[in-house]
């Protein structure tokens, strides 16, 4: 009887099983309508919607850089062998103007008679040249502008030849004379001297280098006869 009693229990617990999986399973498959409510909103038909995104933030442009000037191709610098040096070309070398130089001029006399150096001397010397009645050349080793007076006492020798009827004049030499005439008169000063009387017998002749404008000679020549 136990036996019997057992077995009709686990009989009807696993009828009571079937049974409640069957039901469970026709409830999932049953139509919306027979399904149990749901709650909330969406058991009322309504239908939620899900959150929008936010909108973008506005992007602040930024401004346009210049378009650029097509840069033109380069060609390729030649191949060069290893250990072999590339020639450099040299920078240009701004070249400055070169100032002409004047050669100097060579005086008229080479062989001048006197040296107008030791005026204390001079006179002696050149009355002494004067009484034989050749031409004498003086020549001055500081030579004086041409449009001052000469210096003395060579000055007097020449107001001398001036003052006695002679004449002096200018011979510039190395190009033409610039502006060497109209300045005799400032030349000399003072009468005739006794002194000086040998000089009555000739006419000067004052080499001027016409580019520095100085007396670098002065030539003594015996006064032709007047007819």
């Amino acid at each position: 009887m136990a036996v019997l009693r057992c077995t009709i229990g686990v009989a009807s617990f696993m009828l009571f099983a079937g049974g409640a999986a069957n039901a469970l399973a026709q409830a999932d498959n049953a139509p919306p309508s027979e399904q149990a409510p749901v709650e909330g909103a969406a058991g009322r038909g309504v239908r939620i919607l899900p959150p929008e995104p936010p909108a973008p933030k506005p992007v602040a442009q930024e401004p346009q850089a210049p378009q650029q000037q097509p840069i033109h191709a380069v060609p390729p610098a030649p191949a060069v062998a290893p250990g072999r040096k590339v020639p450099v070309a040299a920078a240009p070398v701004a070249v400055a103007p070169v100032a002409p130089v004047l050669k100097a001029c060579d005086r008229p006399v080479a062989k001048p008679t006197l040296r107008f150096t030791d005026p204390a001397r001079f006179d002696r010397a050149l009355k002494g040249k004067l009484r034989r009645g050749r031409p004498v050349v003086v020549d001055l080793d500081t030579p004086y502008p041409a449009d001052n007076e000469a210096p003395l006492p060579l000055g007097a020798w020449l107001n001398e030849i001036k003052q006695s009827g002679g004449t002096v004049s200018v011979a510039p030499y190395c190009q033409k004379g610039r502006g060497l005439g109209g300045f005799f008169a400032k030349l000399f000063g003072g009468g005739p001297a006794e002194p000086y009387k040998a000089a009555r017998r000739y006419d000067a002749v004052l080499h001027v280098d016409a580019v520095d404008q100085v007396v670098t000679q002065v030539e003594f020549a015996p006064r032709k006869a007047t007819k």
